[in-house]
């Protein structure tokens, strides 16, 4: 089980850590927009059962700052998984501070075909849709909750799933 560790701080930058199933660990300092997008990359991963994502880059021994400079992110393999997680990590965290999209699958599918063209856009049903939306929202108000110095850790399972893509 990998544990995802997010510390909030006071007057300095938060923490995000990553601990793998193996026990190595793999953190970085980060803004608070950061700490919001990979809540969102957690919950939805976790709701679709994507094993090679975000979290299953991290599990598998990625370095959570190689995504921040350019060079090391432009030669990450990048699974179809993980193109989806992103799109959908962005467009679920835009809503949970202006608002539900009416057609979450018909926007995500315009933003997925602008940024990815030549993939197909990920489509999820409408009950994964709104468990995803309650889980997030969950998890921001969790996080707004901690003061300075409290850490909230989610686990993250791996499991085999009949959802895995290439």
């Amino acid at each position: 089980m990998m544990v995802m560790k997010f510390t909030r701080n006071g007057d300095k930058p938060h923490v995000i850590c990553c601990q793998r199933d193996g026990g190595t660990q793999t953190w970085m300092h980060a803004d608070e927009f950061f700490v919001l997008h990979d809540l969102s990359h957690y919950v939805l991963e976790k709701a679709l059962g994507y094993q090679t994502a975000f979290m299953g880059m991290l599990n598998n021994g990625m370095d959570i700052k190689d995504f921040e400079d350019r060079e090391k992110r432009m030669r990450i393999t990048v699974t179809l998984e993980a193109r989806h997680a992103e799109n959908m990590a962005n467009l679920f965290l835009m809503e949970q501070f202006q608002g539900r999209l009416e057609n979450f699958n018909q926007v995500c599918l315009e933003a997925f075909q602008s940024a990815n063209p030549g993939f197909p856009a990920p489509v999820i049903g409408e009950q994964d849709v709104s468990a995803i939306r309650m889980e997030l929202a969950k998890q921001v108000r969790a996080w707004s909750a901690l003061q300075a110095g409290q850490t909230m850790e989610l686990p993250f399972v791996f499991k085999k799933a009949d959802r895995i893509l290439p």
